[in-house]
């Protein structure tokens, strides 16, 4: 199990950097604002979890692996559209449906990790807190992409994109009280990845509030 879980991380570390690069280079950044922000959406989640829990500095600076993965990643991405360009651009969503795949695995993947590190960090009691490390360590890396690059940040406005990562926080929490490890992660992963597909698929939003045509109208006017 501690290797699936860590063959998975490592998949989802690749699908965080793919993810990162392909939104830098449709957002027209330079080589080095590919770079990154790929690194930044790989590892920057498991970073902001590291300073909320006192851990200075974040164990990603001591994991060479991690970050040679994001960097190797996002050069690869980076030079492979250069060279296909017009492939990369004219099949983009269906490259982006591909690696929605991956994303999933590895959102499930640094969902657990985030709680389970703040378990054994010793706030096995603080269910809330625990949670919401869990939460950040899934999608602090995208958040962070966002914000540097000024974009609204797709967490809140993505179709059921955090929501998934709350419910597998909460399943994983609950779940490892009463059931082995082993059956928690099991569980929590195809919960995460099985409501990410689905929404991806399906085009699942949370409600919003949209502007009334007649208003738009009158603003027109």
């Amino acid at each position: 199990m501690t290797t699936f879980f860590e063959v998975t991380e490592f998949v989802g570390i690749i699908a965080f950097a793919i993810s990162g690069a392909m939104i830098s280079i449709q957002r027209k950044m330079d080589v080095f604002g590919v770079i990154l922000l790929s690194m930044v959406t790989a590892l920057g989640g498991g970073a902001m979890r590291d300073i909320f829990l006192g851990v200075f500095p974040p164990r990603n600076f001591f994991n060479s692996f991690h970050l040679w993965c994001a960097l190797i990643t996002a050069v690869a991405v980076f030079v492979l559209a250069k060279i296909f360009s017009s492939f990369f651009f004219d099949n983009f969503k269906k490259i982006n449906e591909i690696v929605n795949v991956f994303d999933a695995f590895g959102l499930a993947a640094f969902t657990i990790s985030g709680v389970q590190v703040t378990i054994d960090a010793g706030y096995a009691d603080k269910w809330n807190f625990a949670i919401f490390m869990g939460v950040f360590t899934a999608v602090g890396g995208g958040l962070l992409r966002d914000v540097m690059s000024r974009e609204k940040p797709m967490i809140f406005c993505k179709n059921v994109y955090a929501t998934a990562v709350i419910i597998g926080t909460v399943c994983y929490y609950f779940l490892g009280k009463v059931v082995p490890e082993n059956a928690a992660i099991i569980i929590t992963f195809a919960v995460i990845v099985t409501i990410r597909i689905l929404a991806a698929k399906f085009r699942w939003d949370l409600p919003k509030i949209e502007r009334p045509e007649k208003a738009e109208e009158k603003t027109a006017v």
